[in-house]
This record gives C-alpha cells, structure tokens and sequence, in this order.
C-alpha cells in the first residue's frame, strides 16, 4: 500500500498547487486579467455569469480532501483497504496529468490562444473520463464513505467539464471561423449543444444514481440562465436559451431529489 500512498499524497499536492496557481493568475497578479476576462471578450449564448466560477473553489476543495481522505486510510494498511490501495495504483499519475492540463489550457485562454487551450482542455476531459472508470463511480453499491466521497467528487468535476466542453468551444469554433458569436449559426450549435449534452448528462446521472454529476452540469446552466436575464436582450435567440436554461433547472431539481430518495432506498436496503 506504500506506492498507492505515495501516489495519493502526489495529487494532494499537484491539486493544491494547481488550486494556487489558478487563484494567482485569475487574480490578474500575472497577465493583468482575469480568465472571466477572456471569456468574456469571447462571449457565447453559453457564457455564465462571473460567479459561477466559484464552483472550481468547490471542485478543488472536494478533490482536496478527497485525497486526504486516501492518504489517512492507507496509511492504516488494513486488508479492507486493498480494493481502494488497488484502484490508486491503476490511477498513477493521472490525476497530476490532469491537473497540469488543466492549469496549462488556463493559462493558454488567458492569453487568448483558444484553439491550442482547447486541445488541452479535451485532454484534461480525457483524463478525467478515465479516472471515472478506474474509481468506478457507476457503482453505487458500495457504501463506504471513501466510495461516496469518490463518486461526488469526480462526479461533481466531471459535470460541470461536460458544460466547460461547450461554453469554450463555441468561441474556439467562432476564432476559427473568424466569426462573432452572435451569430446566428452559433445561437443553433449552443442550443443543440445544451439539449445533447443535457440529455447526456441526464442519461449519466441516472445511470450511476449520483446526482452531482447533474448538479455540476447544472451549475453552468444556472450561470448562463442568470447571465442570460440579467443582459436585457429580448430578442428571439436569447429568449429560446433563456427558457431551454430553465426548462433544464427544472428537469435538474426534479431528477436530483429523485436520485436522491432513490440512493436512500438503496442505503436502507444494504443496512
């Protein structure tokens, strides 16, 4: 258990010095703008408002005390914990890959190089699918609180990417077009972008039962509603994604308690 150890004290620290270094440059200590800057000056139907950037402060924290909590169970070297010790090991170095693609497509963004931060952010998405299928969060039958901790954390990341994937790709595709977002071919691939991908999402949360994957997800979605409503633009296009947004929280909250009273019959029914 002593490799696996050392590998979840590895991402304890690449998670928080990538926390740190996503709170310097968004700080405007270094390029003298923040990433909401760019995205801004990119802007989309899918843009959320500024805020909602608050989510990587949970993101990181939940990741965080993730691998904390690896490091103190391994550190008890208990037959029990040789499953969790096993799935580390498979892990190696990928959550550091991760985390270093993600703090490089940051930094590329900030200097407006959207293209090439998009690959890396591809690449950090790929990492992730992975680390979703080496800790297994579609099992939803093991009640263990690392487990539980596992799947909230990677699902509450891997939702709100999903989301990510969209609201950075319509201005990366715009750049490559050479054409403003505002235009009407981009208002359609938005919307198909948010009926596809929320209905994935959907598809996802129910099939693991594990509503943060839809609350991660959702989080961009209320973002965008609120930045939607708060542009005072009433025109055609943005009225349809304003009532797709809602029309999408709705669905959320109903699925969310769904999957919520349906985890509680199953926790009932191991006890």
């Amino acid at each position: 258990m002593k490799s696996a150890h050392q590998i979840a004290f590895l991402n304890l620290v690449f998670i928080i010095i990538n926390s740190f270094w996503i709170i310097i440059i968004d700080t405007k200590k270094i390029y003298g703008f923040s990433i909401y800057d760019t995205f801004f000056n990119n802007w989309s139907y899918l843009t959320p408002h500024i805020d909602t950037f608050n989510i990587w402060k949970i993101i990181t924290v939940t990741l965080a005390l993730t691998a904390v909590l690896y490091c103190l169970v391994l550190k008890r070297e208990y037959d029990e914990d040789l499953p969790l010790a096993q799935k580390i090991e498979k892990s190696g170095n990928w959550m550091i890959l991760n985390q270093l693609l993600l703090g490089l497509s940051m930094v590329l963004k900030l200097n407006n190089y959207l293209v090439l931060a998009y690959l890396f952010t591809i690449g950090t998405f790929y990492s992730l699918v992975k680390l979703n299928y080496i800790f297994k969060i579609r099992d939803d039958k093991n009640p263990s609180f690392v487990h539980v901790f596992t799947r909230t954390s990677l699902g509450f990341y891997s939702g709100w990417y999903v989301y990510l994937l969209g609201f950075n790709g319509i201005p990366t595709l715009g750049r490559l077009l050479k054409q403003p977002s505002d235009q009407p071919l981009f208002f359609y691939l938005s919307l198909l972008f948010v009926i596809s991908s929320f209905s994935y999402i959907l598809y996802k949360a129910v099939l693991c039962n594990l509503p943060a994957i839809l609350v991660g997800y959702s989080a961009g979605i209320l973002g965008a509603y609120y930045y939607n409503i708060n542009s005072n633009k009433e025109d055609i296009y943005h009225l349809i994604m304003r009532y797709t947004f809602l029309i999408a929280l709705i669905i959320t909250i109903v699925t969310v308690l769904y999957l919520i009273f349906k985890r509680r019959k199953i926790l009932m029914a191991l006890e």
